[in-house]
């Protein structure tokens, strides 16, 4: 059996059930460190618990890839169109806007479910922050130094205009 990397182990943290969180994170710090890879445990030690939504995004991007990746997509090509239209150029905005949010209405419908199915109530409030956390992935995607996909915990906001 292969020796699992630090990478491998955090990706599997950030798939498990919201509440088992804590608990893995604290036996795998235990894991490595009993192994003299003490500076890895300190790492893992150190991983906040994610929020509620910020677990649901997460969940998303662990369970459901290829619509995770069509929000992503539509993103690329809507931020591309808007760039293009503020150069001056004619650009078709309504087409990609439109396949965006059909990605994440898709997405919000599925968190809903993984939130039901985990015990946890899809509130409007939660549901509102998981939006916004798409948005802002969507976004941010293309950007230097992005949030990483499936290893959030806590919510985000869009970029402003220097996302253009």
């Amino acid at each position: 059996m292969a020796k699992s990397t630090l990478g491998d182990d955090i990706d599997a943290l950030f798939a498990v059930p919201l509440t088992a969180f804590t608990g893995a994170r604290n036996a795998l710090a235990a894991r490595l460190k009993q192994g003299g890879r003490g500076d890895e445990a300190e790492r893992v030690k150190a991983l906040g618990k994610p929020s509620v939504s910020a677990w649901a995004v997460n969940q998303l991007y662990w369970k459901h890839r290829k619509a995770f990746d069509r929000l992503i997509e539509t993103g690329q090509s809507l931020r591309q169109a808007q760039a293009s239209q503020l150069a001056g150029k004619v650009s078709d905005v309504r087409g990609p806007l439109e396949a965006r949010r059909g990605a994440l209405s898709d997405l919000l419908h599925l968190a809903a479910a993984l939130l039901r199915d985990s015990g946890h109530n899809p509130t409007p409030d939660v549901t509102r922050r998981i939006a916004t956390t798409l948005e802002a992935m969507s976004a941010y995607a293309s950007l230097p130094d992005s949030p990483s996909p499936g290893h959030l915990t806590a919510d985000l906001d869009p970029p402003g205009f220097e996302s253009l």
